[in-house]
């Protein structure tokens, strides 16, 4: 496409695993709506303890009910899939492949807002799309050597301190299950970070990002970090030019089914602010363990975070994206006292 990549190829593509660096990670993600099935598919490859992927893939219905699986396959770094989901690049920064093969669990996404997926029937599953760039893939290519990060590099709170990745992408495809085959033609986006990294204590993240149809996208990112500066990035794309945003603000979460389901995201460019009403159509529940991994479905304590597809209204234009919000279920208590400011009173005593 000719697109001006903002890193390398070798960046883009799947890591060695960095034995001999602390809390070494790597994680992939895709996400996608197609407005006109009302379908959304969400991948999310991760690396734990550097010799095991986690995946958990989902695939949201109209219906308020979601297919679901969350699997584990040991590092092999041949063939890089995990369990019944695959997601790799076949060509880094442009094309990636994300499907999966299998059986997952058919809930109502309520359900998972009331605790952790369960055991039970499970329905055959199959999904083969192609996710292919709409816009240059932006971010910064990797970096371990302490003399040449950033004070955020340093940082395993926020998102991939080694290497970070997004880029819009295109998603097509099939998506097969109880003997309907859907043809989806969808708007996503994809991240990609691999690095030492820990949840730490993160106390408050927004991922946010949108496709419209004059072309132009955005992509958001906060990281609220107890104790330490907030980590704030992102970008505009116009199908012609792709412009660094700033002062990215993205939605808070309150509640395990996405509560506020109707919310704003709010940045910076060179032409003034920018305001972006949104609606979360669907919601899938997860909670997250340290130093990475989660289980689908909301814990009663911890950090539960809610992924879910995303209207958006941007100066009058209507796009589709999607919305990742972050909450600690429990309140501060779930956060180390040492690491809390010293603002905070520490109500224990």
């Amino acid at each position: 496409m000719g697109f001006e990549h903002r890193v390398s190829l070798q960046d883009d593509d799947l890591h060695e695993v960095r034995e001999d660096i602390p809390l070494w990670s790597e994680s992939a993600l895709i996400v996608c709506h197609d407005p006109a099935t009302g379908l959304s598919v969400y991948g999310h490859l991760v690396l734990l303890e550097t010799q095991v992927w986690e995946s958990i893939f989902s695939v949201y219905l109209p219906s308020g009910e979601i297919l679901t699986d969350r699997s584990y396959n040991r590092h092999d770094p041949v063939d890089r899939r995990t369990g019944q989901m695959v997601i790799k690049p076949i060509v880094p920064l442009e094309t990636w492949q994300f499907g999966f093969d299998g059986m997952a669990r058919r809930v109502l996404m309520s359900d998972l807002a009331r605790g952790p997926l369960g055991g039970g029937p499970v329905t055959r599953l199959e999904v083969d799309l192609r996710c292919d760039g709409t816009s240059p893939t932006w971010g910064r290519g990797m970096r371990t050597d302490p003399a040449a990060m950033s004070h955020d590099d340093k940082n395993p709170a926020v998102s991939g301190s080694g290497l970070h990745l997004e880029q819009s992408v295109r998603v097509t495809g099939t998506v097969r299950f109880d003997r309907h085959t859907i043809e989806l033609n969808a708007v996503g986006h994809r991240d990609h970070s691999c690095g030492p990294r820990a949840r730490s204590n993160q106390w408050r993240v927004a991922w946010a990002n949108g496709s419209f149809p004059s072309g132009r996208t955005f992509h958001g990112l906060n990281v609220w970090v107890v104790g330490r500066p907030t980590y704030t990035r992102g970008y505009v794309w116009d199908g012609t030019t792709m412009e660094d945003i700033q002062d990215f603000v993205g939605p808070a979460l309150c509640g395990p089914l996405g509560e506020p389901r109707d919310f704003a995201a709010s940045f910076r460019t060179p032409a003034g602010k920018h305001v972006l009403d949104g609606e979360l159509l669907g919601s899938m529940p997860t909670t997250g363990y340290m130093p990475q991994g989660a289980t689908v479905g909301a814990e009663p304590a911890g950090h539960v975070a809610v992924d879910g597809p995303a209207k958006w209204v941007w100066d009058g234009e209507l796009g589709y994206g999607w919305a990742q919000r972050t909450w600690i279920r429990g309140g501060w208590d779930e956060v180390r006292e040492s690491d809390r400011p010293s603002v905070y009173v520490n109500r224990s005593g």
